[in-house]
């Protein structure tokens, strides 16, 4: 994850079509936009830009602002395998 030409590791806890919830051990601040990059699978690439929501105690929800085509095909073909019977509902989530 970066912010400006700042880089931070952070464990992705949960994702939607909207949005990831993220465990990072740096002092974030609501309004950030960051830049995230990591394997959705092992060899799939995914990356986003990320809008800090909200903060605490070490993890953090943030609102997906912009995706790539390719990004936005690889964050939708992860959650439709995952959740195949539930295309219908309004927001899809998986733990990791």
């Amino acid at each position: 994850m970066t912010y400006k030409e700042h880089r931070f590791i952070c464990l992705v806890q949960d994702i939607s079509e909207k949005g990831v919830f993220l465990i990072c051990n740096y002092n974030l601040k609501v309004g950030w936009v960051l830049e995230v990059r990591f394997e959705m699978e092992h060899g799939i690439e995914f990356s986003a830009r990320i809008k800090v929501c909200h903060v605490d105690n070490g993890c953090f929800g943030a609102e997906i602002v912009e995706l790539s085509p390719k990004s936005k095909t690889v964050l939708q073909q992860f959650l439709n395998s995952r959740f195949v019977d539930q295309s219908d509902l309004p927001e899809r989530r998986v733990r990791f």
